[in-house]
């Protein structure tokens, strides 16, 4: 994955750069603690030009965030907007993945000092996150973090080795992902992605308060329903996803992406006949602009 190139330009506390020219200090917060958060949005090719899906939410999901940790960020989610167009404008791409991060300075405590961050964002091209949509997938041993031991709505770093742990494990074992149970024992979700089943025609999620509540999740959700599929909201074991017609990942990096086998388990029905392969094409014709059935969502 080419990150960048020499001429890349990246945003920083209010200004335009070279990454050649970005520096941080080596004692920062965030770098030691993981005390920051970030998001991650796609921008799609469209006949008007770029476009980041759902990029208000996705800022104001940031700003959210921000705030539970007691972080100060100095700009609106519109200023934010603007500056991530300019941002994609600036590296001359028409699709991009776009990454704003606020992280701390300077400190070596566990004390917060959050009151002048930093707010970087970085853009690249980012084309399919998995390979295919046939993704053999093991039930992780590692656990989701509990509700009650952080904000598991919000997009904190310090959050995500508990996703690098689970998927390294999968990948050490010849699996292409990991499936993670929270600690009742119930499916939650993969790792930075939502998970959805299928069977009998009904879409089956885990309820929301006890996962990641994604956009791209919701915006599935919704599209289903409008198409007259039902979702069903509920807690659900492995017994449950082992036996499924089709299941699939779904998120900003991972947009829609099909398994194929869960714990040496084959899923029903071939990736074509499944929902989760109609909302994938649904999704990419919404997100490129082209169906003017659900330019709500655009």
């Amino acid at each position: 994955m080419l990150y960048h190139t020499d001429k890349t330009i990246l945003f920083f506390n209010g200004n335009f750069r070279n990454v050649k020219d970005f520096k941080i200090s080596p004692f920062n917060q965030t770098l030691h603690y993981g005390y920051g958060v970030f998001e991650g949005i796609r921008a799609y090719h469209t006949a008007q030009g770029p476009h980041l899906f759902k990029v208000r939410r996705h800022f104001e999901r940031l700003l959210a965030s921000s705030e539970k940790m007691g972080i100060s960020v100095p700009y609106t989610s519109q200023e934010l907007i603007n500056y991530a167009y300019e941002l994609i404008e600036k590296n001359g791409l028409k699709e991009a993945y776009v990454r704003p991060l606020v992280f701390m300075d300077k400190n070596m405590t566990l004390r917060a000092d959050a009151e002048h961050p930093n707010v970087l964002m970085t853009c690249w091209k980012w084309t399919r996150y998995y390979d295919n949509n046939e993704l053999n997938v093991m039930v992780s041993s590692w656990r989701r973090l509990h509700p009650k031991t952080t904000y598991i709505d919000s997009k904190i770093i310090g959050h995500f080795p508990n996703d690098i742990l689970a998927t390294k494990e999968a990948r050490d074992k010849g699996y292409d992902e990991a499936l993670m149970l929270d600690l009742e024992g119930y499916v939650a979700q993969g790792p930075g992605c939502s998970f959805f089943y299928e069977k009998n025609g009904k879409l089956y999620v885990p309820p929301s308060d006890k996962v990641f509540p994604s956009i791209t999740r919701q915006t599935l959700m919704d599209i289903a329903k409008q198409m007259g599929i039902e979702v069903i909201e509920r807690e659900f074991g492995v017994e449950d996803v082992t036996q499924a017609d089709g299941a699939f990942f779904t998120g900003t990096a991972a947009e829609v992406a099909g398994v194929k086998f869960i714990n040496g388990h084959q899923l029903k029905l071939d990736w074509e006949d499944t929902i989760g392969h109609l909302l994938h094409n649904r999704y990419k014709r919404i997100v490129s602009g082209k169906d003017t059935n659900f330019l709500e969502y655009f």
